[in-house]
């Protein structure tokens, strides 16, 4: 999960309203140069899951919003306060072998309809 700022806000900050460390966070002006705009790319929190060699994505989702389902209203209010954006990023990885298949709960699009967030998916195939 990233949350996302297009301005000045400062990401370091989100660690302490949510009293969660996150895996990853940068400041728009410690991130690299945007080769368009000459300008600095979004600065983001980053929250992510351990990899695990898991075919249930259920599994991996459920391990995630564990970790944040009672921060989901100062979630959302960061980001509706300092102009930010919830991405949801899920990144499987597929043998040569195997059919992707991929399915979302309920209670997880619940949560990204509630954060106003989105879902990107990229597939791998090894």
């Amino acid at each position: 999960m990233h949350l996302i700022f297009d301005n000045d806000f400062d990401v370091h900050s989100i660690t302490k309203q949510l009293g969660i460390a996150p895996t990853e966070c940068k400041l728009r002006d410690e991130t690299r140069m945007s080769p368009l705009t000459n300008k600095p790319i979004e600065g983001f929190w980053t929250l992510k899951t351990e990899e695990k060699e898991e075919r249930d994505l259920g599994v991996v989702l459920n391990e995630l919003i564990e970790n944040i389902s009672a921060k989901l209203p100062d979630i959302k209010k960061i980001c509706d306060e300092n102009g930010g954006t919830v991405v949801f990023d899920i990144i499987p990885f597929f043998d040569g072998d195997s059919k992707p298949a991929l399915y979302f709960e309920r209670d997880f699009l619940d949560i990204v309809n509630y954060l106003n967030a989105t879902i990107q998916i990229d597939l791998y195939m090894r």
